[in-house]
């Protein structure tokens, strides 16, 4: 797959904490300084076990874990779907769910397997209500908004069994009780610092994408991955989450509840839009749209049932016609970032000219910290809390000048203009490497900065 190992920087984060643990440097990002700075904990566990297990490298282990998670999602809702007698459904809701370029986009995201794990307490939450907890409770670790479908799913049971699922809640409550507290315990915090710091980020811009300009922004990705026709999808996908509710048993009611929750809850959280938090949406629409065409299928089908089949893909079909195309061409076209490439030859060129305790500073700290092996000053304060002041301020240079670091960063597409344009900066700081973007036809650039000498650290 050539797009294997290349994500979005921010999972990256997860990648050194799971390196860092399998290593033997503890649970965190910079060694020596426990900070709870991944929204995806129960990933980077997972994936530090595999590692050291395996030493297959850890960005690899995250997109072979991404599609295990969506082919498991996919065959659990292909037999709940079977099992009530819907066949067509299920195989075109996971075909859609398995080629969307939306979701590849995305590959290393910690939300499948938190839906796989969901989904699956909700098909044992019948027979095995215990077993079921467990997993849920599990999901929270994986990532913290899947609280939203244990929630869910309790409701769902409640209503569906007419009595308190006590073992169901006392189960997933434990499990996701544990994991607050180690987290106390480890970092001084139940709750991850990224939901604040991003909250901060958006608090700090003018205009930024969140509240209620999220889906505005998330409406810009969507219609590049789903082609001219994505209103018409988005509006017959939420219409299909009837559909999907009411015939693909528990899983696909949670489901398409989970994808409605996460669609109402983040715009209220405040937080910034990034494209992986939408996957639950997507992936529920991706179903809502199978089950949506099987049911007007089945209706213009009612007098010779056996066209069933052949009008309900006529109908899927149309409707993902442009999605189908714009998927077609992301895979035809994949190849990683130009700006990720010149982030990893950056970090890689830090670390054969520096000493293990060099720090680095900058914006976009996973790709960076991950292949440089350094101490990063993260000034957005995903991983560095203190520095979230600054962002508050608009101040990221006086992040730097509270504590500078050995090295930082600058690339035309990022943050850093303020900083490097400055006159303290420019005092104590000269250009030691330039990288350019390959095939990128705007010749962007990562400029490597580094302290000049005898120049004393603390020297403001």
């Amino acid at each position: 797959m050539r797009l294997a190992g290349w994500t979005s920087d921010d999972f990256y984060i997860t990648y050194r904490y799971a390196l860092n643990l399998a290593q033997g440097h503890g649970f965190v990002f910079n060694p020596g300084e426990r900070v709870f700075g991944t929204t995806d904990p129960g990933l980077g566990l997972l994936l530090a076990a595999l590692h050291f297990l395996t030493r297959v490298p850890v960005p690899l282990l995250g997109g072979a874990l991404f599609a295990a998670s969506l082919v498991g999602i996919a065959t659990l809702l292909l037999f709940e779907g079977w099992r009530r007698g819907y066949r067509i459904e299920p195989v075109l809701g996971g075909s859609l769910l398995l080629i969307s370029s939306y979701v590849w986009g995305n590959h290393g995201a910690a939300a499948p397997l938190a839906i796989l794990l969901l989904l699956s307490s909700a098909r044992l939450a019948e027979r095995r209500m215990v077993i079921a907890g467990l997993l849920a409770g599990a999901a929270v670790w994986v990532r913290p908004d899947a609280a939203i479908g244990v929630a869910l799913l309790a409701l769902i049971l409640f209503w569906k069994d007419k009595r308190l699922p006590w073992r169901f809640a006392l189960a997933s409550g434990c499990v996701i009780a544990a994991g607050l507290a180690l987290a106390w315990l480890y970092f001084g915090s139940p709750m991850p610092n990224t939901l604040g710091a991003k909250a901060d980020m958006a608090a700090a811009t003018a205009n930024s994408w969140s509240g209620g300009r999220f889906w505005r922004r998330a409406f810009v990705p969507i219609s590049r991955h789903f082609g001219a026709e994505w209103p018409a999808v988005l509006i017959v996908a939420a219409a299909g989450g009837w559909p999907l509710a009411t015939r693909a048993g528990r899983p696909g009611l949670l489901l398409a509840l989970f994808g409605l929750g996460v669609a109402v809850v983040y715009p209220l959280l405040g937080v910034p839009f990034f494209s992986w938090y939408i996957l639950p949406c997507l992936i529920a629409a991706a179903y809502g749209l199978a089950f949506l065409a099987g049911a007007i299928g089945g209706a213009l089908a009612a007098r010779i049932p056996s066209l069933r089949v052949l009008i309900s893909v006529v109908i899927f079909t149309t409707l993902t016609f442009t999605t189908l195309q714009a998927s077609w061409r992301f895979f035809r076209d994949a190849a990683p970032v130009p700006h990720m490439l010149s982030y990893r030859r950056g970090a890689e060129w830090i670390k054969a000219h520096s000493a293990a305790n060099a720090s680095i500073a900058y914006v976009e700290i996973g790709v960076i910290g991950y292949y440089s092996e350094r101490p990063i000053l993260d000034l957005m304060g995903l991983v560095t809390p203190w520095a979230r002041q600054y962002v508050l301020r608009n101040d990221l240079l006086g992040a730097l000048k509270e504590k500078p670091t050995d090295f930082v960063l600058f690339h035309t597409r990022g943050r850093m203009a303020p900083i490097v344009s400055a006159r303290w900066f420019k005092r104590r700081y000269a250009e030691v490497m330039r990288f350019e973007d390959s095939g990128d036809p705007r010749k962007a650039t990562l400029e490597i900065y580094h302290r000049r000498s005898g120049l004393d650290k603390q020297n403001r």
